[in-house]
């Protein structure tokens, strides 16, 4: 009797207490994304089989069965126009997919009336942001070459002996830069990219093109090149920076404290292609802090004294974020380079050891070609040719590839790219 009236309250707890864990189980489950089915799609692509060349043309199907699929997962479309006297003098559309595939499979292929078709299934995962950044394609390492910045009011820079940012902010951003695995850091301090703030960032050379940014990738041999325009870095309030009458000075002491000699910065990134001299990227940093030593004392930027001011503490914080937000960014472009010289069916490039390749990459070549608007300004156009380079050689600074066709073909030449998507 004892061992029967213990147990039935015990029986009724464990009893509440299973249905209540299954309930949570069930709830949780509920509310638990079901993945395993869902993210597996199938989808085909097609590519024409130009030259023979079936792996080209392989590569280009399974290429357009991802597009496929990635588009299932959503997609983001951006629309750039540009004004210039009136008139649109840039229109550009992009599309970005919301998804990627993590995992493929080929199920079928076949070629049909000198077309490759190509079945897929694919495991797709979605992504919050169109670009995660540090997704280097096949880890290959992206030159980008860091120029002089435009300083717009140079009288701001008085305060401190501060003339010098123009050449140091972009020293110090290389010299942070140039720990990170993924990118090549060229330093191109020397070169100045705009002469006015008017047209920055899409200043025209004195060739005619957009920007400076391809002869300054032509000379050191970089994919993307990075200017900047430094907009602000003025006293909060300049009219207390100067000398004042004791009393004065003692009464705007007690009123503003250390806030009267408040200081801003703001400073514009711009990433442009060096091979095109397109304009890929732009970012906007600002921050301020207070100039809290001698206003007479020179000290210039990025010396031990300024990084000891409180401005120059939060300039040194906003510098970390420029360099986190440059190796996402340059993370989401495609990996290029310059093709030096053609021989035969050898392409010889101006890329290799240095920047990750090794015998048996392909890279898809792409022909640049001109062409002019009506004002006659000159563009670069990326023409995808549908043909693959094999690379056979790698040398430290340079590489030498096979394709499946002469280059006279397709009109490959000297100065023409290949890319890594």
């Amino acid at each position: 009797m004892m061992r029967t009236t213990g147990t039935a309250p015990n029986s009724s707890i464990s009893h509440g207490l299973r249905l209540m864990l299954l309930s949570l189980a069930l709830f949780s489950l509920l509310m638990t994304p079901y993945k395993a089915q869902a993210d597996w799609v199938e989808v085909s692509g097609s590519a024409q089989v130009r030259h023979q060349d079936m792996i080209s043309a392989r590569r280009a199907a399974i290429r357009d069965a991802l597009r496929q699929a990635s588009l299932q997962g959503g997609a983001v479309v951006n629309s750039h126009q540009q004004m210039t006297d009136g008139a649109i003098s840039r229109d550009n559309v992009s599309v970005s997919t919301m998804g990627y595939v993590d995992e493929m499979t080929v199920l079928s292929e076949e070629v049909r009336d000198g077309i490759m078709y190509v079945t897929v299934r694919a495991n797709l995962t979605a992504q919050e942001q169109t670009c995660q950044g540090g997704g280097y394609a096949n880890g290959y390492r992206r030159s980008l070459a860091v120029t002089n910045f435009y300083l717009q009011t140079p009288e701001e820079a008085k305060m401190g002996d501060l003339f010098d940012v123009s050449e140091k902010l972009p020293q110090e951003l290389l010299r942070r830069l140039q720990g990170q695995h993924h990118l090549r850091m060229l330093d191109a301090s020397q070169y100045q990219m705009y002469n006015s703030p008017d047209t920055i960032p899409t200043s025209i050379s004195d060739r005619g093109t957009l920007t400076n940014a391809v002869e300054v990738s032509n000379r050191l041999g970089a994919q993307y090149v990075l200017s900047g325009v430094i907009r602000e870095m003025g006293m909060e309030h300049p009219e207390l920076a100067g000398e004042r009458p004791f009393f004065d000075g003692l009464v705007e002491r007690v009123r503003y404290k250390d806030e009267r000699f408040a200081r801003r910065f703001e400073v514009d990134l711009y990433v442009h292609d060096g091979f095109s001299g397109t304009l890929v990227a732009t970012h906007h940093f600002e921050t301020g802090g207070n100039w809290n030593i001698n206003r007479l004392q020179k000290v210039g930027f990025a010396s031990p004294a300024f990084w000891n001011t409180d401005y120059g503490q939060h300039i040194d914080a906003l510098i970390e974020q420029m360099v986190s937000g440059l190796e996402d960014e340059i993370g989401c472009q495609p990996f290029m380079a310059r093709i030096t010289r053609t021989n035969g069916k050898k392409l010889y490039i101006d890329t290799g050891a240095d920047a990750g390749l090794k015998p048996g990459d392909t890279l898809n070549v792409y022909r640049l070609s001109t062409f002019y608007d009506n004002t006659q300004r000159e563009f670069v156009e990326m023409q995808n040719v549908d043909m693959v380079m094999t690379v056979d050689r790698v040398q430290p600074r340079f590489s030498r590839g096979t394709i499946a066709a002469l280059p006279i073909v397709e009109n490959i030449q000297q100065g023409d790219i290949v890319v890594a998507w």
